[in-house]
């Protein structure tokens, strides 16, 4: 027995002294500052899965010497590190607002699209100003996730510049925009929303729906009784459960009976 746990204690000494390989990072809270710098240097390594290791542990780190070597991953070539130095940049909060602010500006658009997903998962107001701009971007991938993180922060500063991203050419654009308000929960975005239902395309109207289903306020129960005539029964589905819930009612989809119900209940 004491032969196994001078064994065992000469092993974790061994291990304590050989430190860790490119492959094996620790814990979130034994990083130390050589392992920081380590992961970056691992960043330029010719091994797609260590490149890919590390960003994800830089983002767990939480280290502001992490955010500009992230930031440039962006503009990788590899498809999968972008997308996991997106989520690692969402992880380092509000110390990669700034750095992604002036990405958002950048002229390359793979680097503004993944700037607007990784500003999606910060959600800090510092940027709203910004994203309202890109909310005109050219590219309408930009836009489309310009549009989402704005419904993550939740500022009502943003409901008019929204109000025109449910207008875009781009359907993705105003779906997102439609959600987004429906997030913020603005009663102004009411009759916008209500244009919206006359979408040609069935997920901006089933948005749409679903916006107006979390606003709090009852004038929404018009624009339902209206989705009721939808064309598509998953629209029709979704503006009866809102009705029910805004209203107690249950008249099913038969749209004359509910008319005739808010005609008689709308000042209430």
């Amino acid at each position: 027995m004491l032969r196994i746990t001078i064994i065992l204690s000469v092993f974790f000494l061994y291990s304590l002294s050989a430190g860790y390989s490119e492959y094996n990072y620790p814990r979130d809270d034994f990083y130390q500052y050589d392992q920081v710098e380590k992961l970056i240097q691992n960043l330029n390594s010719e091994n797609p899965a260590v490149r890919r290791r590390a960003v994800w542990a830089l983002g767990e780190t939480r280290d502001p010497r992490a955010v500009e070597p992230l930031i440039a991953i962006l503009n990788d070539g590899n498809r999968s590190l972008q997308i996991n130095a997106t989520y690692a940049l969402g992880r380092m909060g509000a110390l990669a607002v700034v750095p992604l602010i002036k990405a958002l500006e950048d002229e390359d658009r793979t680097i503004r699209i993944n700037a607007a997903k990784a500003m999606k998962k910060i959600r800090d107001p510092n940027a709203l100003g910004l994203l309202v701009l890109i909310l005109e971007d050219k590219n309408p991938y930009v836009r489309l996730n310009a549009a989402w993180a704005l419904g993550n922060i939740r500022d009502r500063r943003a409901v008019e510049p929204l109000f025109n991203a449910l207008k875009d050419e781009n359907s993705n654009v105003r779906k997102n925009a439609a959600w987004a308000l429906g997030k913020i929960k603005d009663p102004r975005a009411i009759e916008p929303l209500a244009n919206a239902l006359k979408d040609n395309v069935l997920n901006v109207r089933n948005r749409a729906v679903g916006a107006l289903r979390i606003i709090e306020d009852f004038r929404v129960v018009e624009h339902l009784i209206t989705a009721l005539n939808d064309k598509n029964r998953k629209i029709r589905d979704s503006a009866l459960k809102a009705l029910e819930e805004k209203t107690g009612e249950n008249f099913g989809q038969d749209a004359l009976k509910w008319q005739k119900w808010w005609g008689q209940n709308r000042e209430n």
